[in-house]
C-alpha cells in the first residue's frame, strides 16, 4: 500500500509539473506565436483566401490577448477586398482595434475623378481607416451583446469621415438590433434609437430586410456629404432638422413620415419616398410624394443662395411671399421629374410637369394658372390677374452657356416660352384668347403677344435684357381696333 501511495503520489506530482511546464510555456511568445502560424495556415486554406498574423502575446493569468499586424484578403466576383488591423487588444471582455484598414479594389478606373459631379465616393475604390474600442457585455453560443463604445472612420480621398461612433448591438445570429446609435460626420449628428434588421441566408433563402421601430433624427449640415455625394452642395451650411422612419431591403429602401424644418421653422417639409433598384444603374429610381412645404419669405431664395449656380428672377422670387408647394418628384437615371400645386402669396400654379434633362442639359416643362397675379410678382403694375397655360423649355448646359457668353456675352438664360393666355388684365382691358411666344439668346429677350377677338386685332412685340429690370421692358404695340363687324345671314 505504501508502494502504491509513493507511485501514485509521483504520478499526481508529475502531471501538475507537466501542467505547470504546459501553462508556463504557453505563455511564452515562442509556443503562442508557433500556435498562430498554424491557426492562420489552416484558417487561409479553409476560407480558401490569404490570412496573416505577425505575432501574438496571450497572458492567461490576466486575460488579455494582442494581436499585431493582421492580415486578410477576401476576393469578390467583381471587387477584392483587402483588411488589415495594426493591432488588436483583448483585456477581458473588452476589445479595442487601432488602424483598421479596408481598401477595395475593382480593377477599374475610379468613377470619380477631377470635379465629379456626383461626388467622390467609389466603393470600388474605398481607403478606409478606422478605430473602434468596445465591450462584450456577453456572449453566448447563439447570441452576443455588445457595447461601441468609441469608433472613428477615415477615408480622405473620398471624404467620408466619422467623428464619433457609438452603440448597442446584439444578435441571435438570426437577426441584429441596434439601439442607441450615434454618428457624427464632421457638424451631422444622427441618432437612431432602435433599428431591427434580419439577416441574409442563401441556404435558407432569406433576404435582408431592416426597419427602425422609432424615427431616426438628426441635425444635418449638407456640406458635411457634398464631398461623398454632391459637390453642389458644398457650401450648403444652413442647419436642418430631419427625422424619418427607414425600412428597406438589399435592394429597396423606403422613407416614412419624412420632417425636415430650418432652425427658425420659417422652412417645413413633410413627405413619404423611397428607392427602388438600388444596386442597378440604370434601374434607379427615387421617388417622393411632398404631402406639403412650407417657405415663408426669403426663406426659398435663402435655401437658394446655398447653391453655387446661376440666380435668375431671385426679385420676383421674393415677391411671391409664402409659398406652399404638394406634388411629386422622382430622380431617375439621368433625368428628374417634378409635377405638382405651388401656392404664393400672389396666386397659385400647377406645375403639370417639370422635366431635367442631364443627357441633353435642357430643363422644359408646362405649367398653368387660373388667378396668377403676375404683375404684382413682375413688378408691372399694369399687368393684373391672368389665366394660362405655358410651355417651355431652357439650356442649362454649361458648355453652351459659356460659349454663348464669349459670343453675346448677357445676363438671360437660353431658351424658349410658348403660352396660352385664356383671359389677363391689362390696365383697363381685359383680353381673351392671346397668345405669347418668346425667345432668349442669352443677351436679349425677344416675344411676340398676339390678340384676336370681336373689338380688336393687335401684335405687341417686346424685348428685355434682364429679369431684374422687367418693368424696364420695351413694348411695340400695333392695334387694329373693329368699330363695326359684319352681321351673319
Amino acid at each position: 500500500m505504501k508502494t502504491l501511495l509513493k507511485i501514485t503520489g509521483g504520478i499526481l506530482a508529475t502531471i501538475i509539473l507537466l501542467m505547470i511546464i504546459a501553462f508556463i510555456a504557453i505563455n511564452t511568445d515562442y509556443v503562442q506565436n508557433k500556435a498562430l502560424h498554424y491557426a492562420t495556415e489552416k484558417l487561409s486554406e479553409r476560407l480558401r483566401t490569404e490570412i496573416k498574423a505577425e505575432s501574438i502575446s496571450i497572458n492567461f493569468l490576466k486575460l488579455t490577448l494582442d494581436l499585431h499586424n493582421v492580415s486578410a484578403v477576401l476576393h469578390g466576383k467583381k471587387t477584392d477586398h483587402f483588411i488589415s488591423v495594426q493591432s488588436l487588444h483583448l483585456r477581458g471582455y473588452s476589445i479595442e482595434l487601432d488602424n483598421l484598414k479596408l481598401v477595395t479594389n475593382n480593377y477599374k478606373p475610379r468613377k470619380n475623378v477631377g470635379k465629379p459631379k456626383r461626388g467622390w465616393f467609389d466603393a470600388g475604390h474605398l481607403d478606409v481607416t478606422a478605430n473602434i474600442k468596445m465591450q462584450i457585455n456577453y456572449w453566448q453560443e447563439d447570441s452576443i451583446n455588445a457595447s461601441i463604445l468609441k469608433g472613428t472612420a477615415l477615408d480622405t480621398v473620398s471624404g467620408f469621415h466619422i467623428n464619433d461612433l457609438h452603440m448597442q448591438v446584439a444578435t441571435n445570429l438570426k437577426k441584429l438590433y441596434v439601439q442607441d446609435a450615434f454618428i457624427r460626420q464632421g457638424s451631422t449628428e444622427i441618432h437612431i434609437p432602435a433599428v431591427e434588421m434580419q439577416l441574409p441566408s442563401k441556404k435558407k433563402g432569406i433576404h435582408l430586410n431592416y426597419h427602425t421601430t422609432r424615427p431616426l433624427t438628426a441635425q444635418v449640415i449638407l456640406q458635411d456629404i457634398s464631398r461623398l455625394f454632391t459637390p453642389a452642395l458644398a457650401q450648403f451650411t444652413l442647419p436642418l432638422a430631419l427625422s424619418v422612419n427607414v425600412s428597406g431591403t438589399d435592394s429597396t429602401m423606403v422613407f416614412d413620415d419624412i420632417q425636415i424644418k430650418t432652425e427658425d421653422e420659417k422652412f417645413q417639409l413633410a413627405a413619404t419616398g423611397g428607392i427602388e433598384h438600388l444596386t442597378e444603374k440604370y434601374l434607379l429610381n427615387i421617388s417622393f410624394h411632398v404631402d406639403k412645404m412650407t417657405a415663408k419669405q426669403g426663406s426659398a431664395a435663402h435655401i437658394i443662395e446655398q447653391f453655387p449656380v446661376k440666380k435668375y428672377m431671385m426679385k420676383q422670387l421674393g415677391n411671391l411671399g409664402n409659398i406652399t408647394y404638394k406634388g411629386d418628384f422622382s430622380v431617375l437615371h439621368k433625368r428628374q421629374v417634378f409635377s405638382g400645386l405651388i401656392g404664393t402669396g400672389v396666386g397659385d400654379i400647377s406645375l403639370q410637369s417639370l422635366l431635367i434633362n442631364d443627357s441633353t442639359k435642357y430643363v422644359s416643362g408646362t405649367v398653368g394658372t387660373s388667378n396668377l397675379e403676375l404683375g404684382k410678382a413682375l413688378e408691372m403694375n399694369e399687368i393684373g390677374m391672368i389665366a394660362a397655360k405655358a410651355n417651355f423649355e431652357f439650356d442649362i448646359s454649361k458648355v453652351r452657356t459659356a460659349e454663348m457668353r464669349q459670343k453675346v456675352g448677357g445676363k438671360l438664360p437660353m431658351g424658349t416660352v410658348s403660352a396660352k393666355i385664356d383671359e389677363a388684365k391689362y390696365k383697363i382691358l381685359k383680353v381673351r384668347n392671346t397668345t405669347l411666344d418668346m425667345e432668349s439668346d442669352g443677351a436679349v429677350a425677344e416675344g411676340l403677344i398676339v390678340i384676336s377677338n370681336r373689338i380688336l386685332d393687335g401684335k405687341f412685340s417686346f424685348t428685355f435684357t434682364d429679369t431684374n429690370e422687367m418693368h424696364k421692358m420695351k413694348v411695340k404695340p400695333a392695334v387694329k381696333i373693329k368699330l363695326f363687324s359684319k352681321k351673319k345671314n
